[in-house]
């Protein structure tokens, strides 16, 4: 039951990225009189399909993408429906920056998702606070045995005579960090000065080494509390432009040493791994995070040159501007049926690699 459960999650989960990303290209072509067709969520097989307006809204059986279907586009050369559009209507007969807005909608729209979920999360949880105050105490950990307790203030961190005064919980995650303290003992004795009911006291704390982490771990977390609405606007949008770094930045490696990072990329396989492993925790906030990642990454992808994909067609509207002619059909069909079978060769190699990882 459980997996059926995962499976609906990620399928909706995905299917919902998806579809925002792709209302977005189908409202502001609407919104500039181009013609579509079709507009699915999935691809393959349809299983759905109901015609309004001129417009066919369809599902497909696979929920690995989608498309809109747009008067002017490459692959839609021999569709019968776009044949007596007028050309006004296409994609050809629009001005180039509108062009460029129908093919950067979706990127927006998957941006807009994102940033939407992250403030709507931080609206609602207690986030840790960088004052050096203790919000919780692990059980069985070096803190506990020392009898620190919640709302204790840290002042100092005293390690072999090493005096460290503590201004924010950042300060401690520092002292206590192993690149500081080149250390290879399992366990680090310390003296942790604290502040309890106005009163200063000397505490006999043993950390203990994470391997994981390469740090020294007392066991406890910073106090935590509740954000106003603009401070949940401010938390989202950072965690919105960390998310949009991280994939910037594996882009960017795959790029430099592609061998070595296609070997940490994920696909479908290994997204439903973490949608599950998320899903199964129960915890609301932590799935609409990992969907408001899921979209980030989508829209950051799609902003690639690559054929076939959002930037790579805006580059060919500015290409075609700069040159006063268009680029031949034909040629933009072999780039786009290229770029697309670059894409699905990554993700079949993504694929194969995370049910490497599962298995083991």
């Amino acid at each position: 039951m459980q997996t059926i459960i995962n499976l609906l999650v990620f399928f909706l989960i995905l299917g919902g990225i998806i579809f925002i990303h792709e209302l977005g290209h189908f409202l502001t072509a609407k919104l500039f009189g181009v013609y579509c067709a079709e507009f699915s969520l999935g691809m393959g097989p349809k299983i759905y399909s109901r015609k309004k307006g001129e417009t066919d809204y369809q599902i497909r059986a696979l929920p690995i993408g989608g498309y809109v279907a747009m008067a002017g586009e490459a692959d839609q050369e021999d569709n019968e429906l776009m044949k007596d559009v007028p050309y006004e209507r296409t994609l050809k007969g629009i001005k180039t920056w509108k062009k460029c807005i129908i093919m950067l909608a979706g990127v927006f729209m998957n941006f807009v998702l994102a940033l939407v979920l992250l403030i709507g999360v931080y609206s609602v949880i207690d986030v840790q606070t960088n004052q050096p105050i203790i919000g919780t105490v692990v059980e069985n950990s070096g803190a506990n045995e020392a009898h620190l307790k919640v709302g204790d203030t840290i002042k100092k961190i005293i390690i072999n005579d090493h005096e460290s005064l503590i201004a924010s919980f950042s300060d401690i995650q520092e002292v206590l960090d192993n690149d500081n303290l080149n250390l290879k003992a399992k366990t680090l004795d310390m003296t942790v000065v604290i502040e309890r009911n106005h009163q200063t006291l000397n505490k006999k704390v043993t950390a203990r080494f994470d391997q994981t982490n390469q740090c020294y771990k007392i066991g406890i977390t910073a106090k935590t509390r509740q954000l106003s609405f603009f401070e949940a606007i401010k938390y989202g949008f950072n965690q919105f432009v960390t998310y949009a770094f991280i994939i910037f930045t594996t882009l960017g490696k795959l790029i430099i040493d592609s061998v070595h990072t296609v070997g940490q990329l994920s696909g479908p396989a290994g997204i439903y791994s973490v949608t599950a492993q998320v899903t199964e925790s129960g915890s609301i906030s932590s799935l609409l995070s990992l969907t408001a990642l899921l979209s980030t990454n989508i829209g950051m992808f799609n902003l690639l040159p690559i054929p076939g994909l959002d930037g790579s067609q805006v580059l060919i509207a500015l290409i075609e501007k700069a040159i006063h002619r268009e680029i031949p059909i034909k040629v933009k069909y072999v780039l786009q049926l290229a770029g697309l079978a670059l894409v699905f060769g990554l993700m079949i190699f993504v694929t194969i690699n995370d049910i490497g990882k599962m298995l083991h």
